[in-house]
């Protein structure tokens, strides 16, 4: 569940008797805490110790809680312990711009008050223009509410001023002349412990650690035992009263030790409850046992089941394509490089800078290191950073596991032969830092694992894989840029090794920071069938729809395509034709995720200093193959081709459903996902859902109405039927799931996957044909001959005598 305006806990609370008629047993919250005014998302918590009143308050969650657990469900929070929303509405940071170092609260927040070019003054990067010239505009000025005068900027952001300077301001007069003198108004700001500054004065100097990129999201430093226990109060409580079930930790990788972190927040909680953390693990990275936690919130497994829903043997085939449409051949790995180098000089320089500041110092008391420069070490650190191929490694105050040790080295060798024109030096000076062969560089070494992290997610998530637009349908949250198709081994490893070690990790399709839909990808993945055909009609449409006077970048129409197919809704088949309205709004929909998705790539544009012609052009290209007049060539050719591949991208669709309720794990039905989830990036996959249309549909279910009356293939009828039938089964056998056997079933053909699940005499057996699939699935090959009860099929046709794969390419199959 997703709250925010407009829907709120007594919204979510109507829908407990669906959810529970549906087979959910818990409901999966994001954050309830006090979050930015209007927040339509609620990770900008402002205070962890009160629940959102906008969301109903206390009385409202408590209301909630009760109403689900009536209806038999449970809950779970999504807490954000790495950082907080700052600004006007948040006391604590008001209290740190007010009284600086001294305030009570300046430790909470990860600040660095001896910045060199910031000594004791916080940088607020908030002005629409450089200082002077907001100064001289009026931008800034004072003004006195409930709460004293303040210096306001752009009448949006609440200064607040030091005690000493509020006392020489309680005469109205006073106030009027400060305004009216803008050297008097310069000088009082300049006594504050806050220095405002220029939105975009943050790439080259911050000093205190935010989320990723954001400046209006501040780090804290919950590995202080006061900030811990204030900020977890309200958590533990709700934990403690039975009220929660069930935490996922939101960006673990952020703070400063995640397993510290988690070992206390386990111990912490008064209940044994499941801990998930948000954490992208990277190829052949376990997550650290020693952590107490029960998994991740299961995006590799999303990208376990993506590489299974294409073809392998199309991957020359995609490539030609790819490479005929734009005109080159990616470098991935180049790529991938670039982009982390991009964003370490760029946006994140200030963070870079600080941490090298670090180095430099180090070495300069070193006799054999003094000797080299600042820019070497810089570009040293750079190389090794981008080098470096997870998004942290977890050195604490044990020191370094061999494993991330092991990975440092690689790193560090990568970068030497990357660039050895540095010079062996420096590279051997960083070496003893990072791998802790000097015991100085534990302090670096902990610094610089909070940068990797969030130049790994700005470069790789926010920037590459708008990039690289080969498969749109790969490039997802945790994937593996460049990795192409998934293997059967390679499921059946991942599933046996998450039975016997994290049998409750989480398992997702969508969440709301995927950046396509979980039906979406299945619908584009369905293009290796035969990419030659897709390149050849991809062709046809450009030349319908460029304009050779305002063109667009031909890596950006191959991206454009690959999601107009992903997102047209699967119920607007050949014989039901969108109304102007509805073609309309989809239409929006579809130039604001394209606009982001360029801004994100900023290759053409970006979202600071874009190039608004550019943008221009790629908006009048998206409103040409959308338009709705009757001279619209495109969209009658891109329907054949949309037409031609649904069969497959359903056929994904039911395949990626059964295989995530099925494996060992804890599936998480993203809100709505239980019909074809076709969004696109936030702030589309946060869109209102149409819950009265399920409940609908739901009730035709449990009335034995088949999937026509449902709302057909195209309303997603089947993909409801077969989580309602598949829950159904999960709540009947429960230790089959939670504690089941998983055992691989050989197939003869490489693309049929199957595998048993057993526990105290039943047995389960999911049986998917891949696509690529050589032959039709013989069951007697597989030993699964009498006696089996299909899930599948009669969920989904309405017939419980329908034979398995008759109506999907993917069967569940229990006995007794």
């Amino acid at each position: 569940m997703q709250f925010g305006p407009g829907f709120g806990f007594a919204d979510a609370a109507r829908h407990a008797p669906y959810l529970a008629r549906l087979g959910v047993s818990h409901v999966y919250c994001a954050p309830i805490f006090a979050a930015r005014p209007g927040s339509t998302h609620g990770y900008d918590v402002i205070d962890p110790t009160r629940i959102n009143p906008e969301l109903g308050g206390e009385d409202g969650f408590r209301a909630m809680a009760a109403d689900f657990r009536a209806a038999g469900l449970g809950l779970i929070l999504d807490i954000v312990p790495n950082h907080m929303g700052v600004g006007t509405d948040n006391r604590y940071w008001q209290s740190v711009l007010r009284e600086g170092p001294e305030s009570p609260y300046a430790g909470w927040f990860d600040i660095d008050w001896n910045h060199p070019e910031l000594p004791g003054k916080l940088l607020l990067p908030i002005l629409g223009r450089c200082y002077g010239a907001a100064l001289a505009a009026g931008d800034l000025a004072v003004k006195v509410d409930a709460e004293g005068p303040a210096v306001w900027a752009h009448e949006t952001h609440r200064l607040p001023l030091r005690a000493e300077d509020v006392a020489a301001l309680d005469d109205p007069a006073e106030v009027a002349r400060l305004n009216a003198d803008r050297g008097a108004l310069d000088a009082l700001i300049a006594r504050q412990h806050w220095r405002v500054a220029k939105f975009d004065y943050d790439r080259g100097v911050i000093n205190y650690r935010r989320f990723f990129t954001v400046s209006d999201l501040a780090g804290l430093r919950v590995e202080l035992p006061e900030v811990f226990e204030a900020t977890h109060r309200l958590i533990l409580d709700l934990v403690a009263e039975g009220l929660v079930d069930g935490l996922r930790v939101d960006h673990v990788d952020g703070l400063y030790d995640p397993g510290d972190y988690c070992r206390r927040l386990r111990s912490a909680v008064s209940r044994p409850v499941r801990i998930w953390v948000e954490k992208i693990l990277g190829a052949d990275e376990p997550l650290p046992a020693d952590w107490g936690t029960d998994g991740t919130t299961g995006y590799e497994f999303a990208n376990l089941v993506d590489g299974l829903l294409v073809v392998p043997g199309a991957l020359g085939a995609l490539d030609d394509a790819y490479s005929g449409f734009v005109g080159r051949v990616p470098d991935v790995a180049g790529m991938v490089r670039a982009a982390k180098i991009e964003i370490m000089t760029g946006r994140m320089a200030g963070e870079l800078d600080a941490l090298l500041a670090r180095i430099v110092d180090l070495a300069r008391a070193d006799p054999e290191a003094r000797d080299i420069a600042p820019q070497i070490l810089r570009a040293a650190l750079v190389e090794t950073v981008a080098a470096l191929d997870v998004y942290r490694t977890y050195a604490d105050a044990a020191g370094l596991s061999p494993a991330d040790h092991a990975r440092i080295d690689a790193a560090l060798g990568r970068a030497r032969a990357r660039a050895p024109e540095l010079g062996p030096e420096v590279f051997d000076f960083l070496a003893a830092l990072l791998t802790l062969a000097r015991p100085e560089g534990m302090p670096v070494l902990r610094r610089l694992q909070q940068l990797t992290g969030p130049v790994t997610a700005k470069g790789v998530e926010d920037t590459l894989l708008y990039r690289h637009a080969r498969l749109i349908a790969l490039n997802e949250v945790g994937c593996e840029p460049g990795r192409y198709a998934g293997t059967v081994a390679e499921f059946h490893a991942a599933n046996a090794a998450r039975a016997r070690e994290l049998p409750a990790c989480l398992l997702t399709g969508s969440t709301h920071d995927t950046k396509r839909g979980e039906d979406a990808r299945a619908r584009i993945a369905a293009i290796t069938q035969d990419p030659p055909a897709f390149a050849r009609a991809a062709s046809a449409w450009l030349g319908m729809l460029e304009d050779p006077a305002r063109p667009i970048d031909r890596n950006e129409a191959w991206f454009f395509f690959q999601l107009l197919l992903g997102a047209w809704p699967m119920e607007w088949r050949p014989d039901r034709h969108p109304g102007v309205e509805e073609l309309g709004a989809f239409r929006e929909r579809v130039r604001e995720a394209m606009l982001k998705s360029a801004r994100e790539a900023a290759v053409n544009t970006r979202w600071v200093h874009g190039d608004p012609d550019y943008e221009a052009a790629l908006a009048a290209f998206v409103d040409r193959a959308l338009d709705a007049g009757p001279e619209n060539r495109f969209l009658a050719a891109f329907r054949e081709t949309e037409a031609a591949l649904f069969p497959a991208g359903l056929g994904n669709a039911l395949i990626q459903t059964a295989l995530r309720l099925t494996a060992p794990g804890v599936p998480d039905i993203y809100r709505g996902a239980e019909l074809w989830e076709q969004s696109l990036v936030d702030p589309d996959n946060r869109r209102p859902v149409d819950f009265s249309t399920r409940e609908g549909m739901l009730d035709a279910l449990d009335q034995g109405v088949g999937a026509p009356l449902l709302g057909g293939i195209e309303g997603g009828g089947p993909k409801l039927a077969l989580i309602a039938a598949l829950l159904a089964h999960r709540a009947s056998a429960p230790d089959l799931y939670a504690r089941g056997e998983y055992v691989p079933v050989a197939a003869a053909d490489p693309r049929l996957l199957a595998f048993a699940r057993r526990w105290n005499g039943t047995t389960l057996v999911t049986v998917a044909r891949l696509p690529g699939t050589a032959v039709e699935p013989d069951l007697a090959a597989l030993g699964l001959v009498g006696g089996w009860r299909d899930l599948v099929a009669p969920a989904i046709s309405g017939d419980p005598s329908t034979a398995p794969f008759a109506s999907a390419p993917v069967a569940v199959l229990v006995r007794p």
